[in-house]
């Protein structure tokens, strides 16, 4: 028998899991009203976030 990679289940928390929500809430309705944003913009805003979180 062959095991590649064991992954561990991690439990998001609330909070992780609201955030998560929020942003795709964010993106759902940027993206009906035709806005984009490139990948180093949504990773610079995340960034922001979290610094902001401490």
């Amino acid at each position: 028998m062959l095991v590649a990679n064991a992954q561990q289940v991690i439990e998001p928390t609330d909070t992780t899991k609201l955030e998560f929500y929020r942003l795709i809430g964010e993106g759902y309705k940027a993206m009906q009203d035709g806005r984009t944003s490139t990948i180093d913009e949504v990773r610079e805003k995340l960034k922001k976030r979290r610094e902001e979180r401490g």
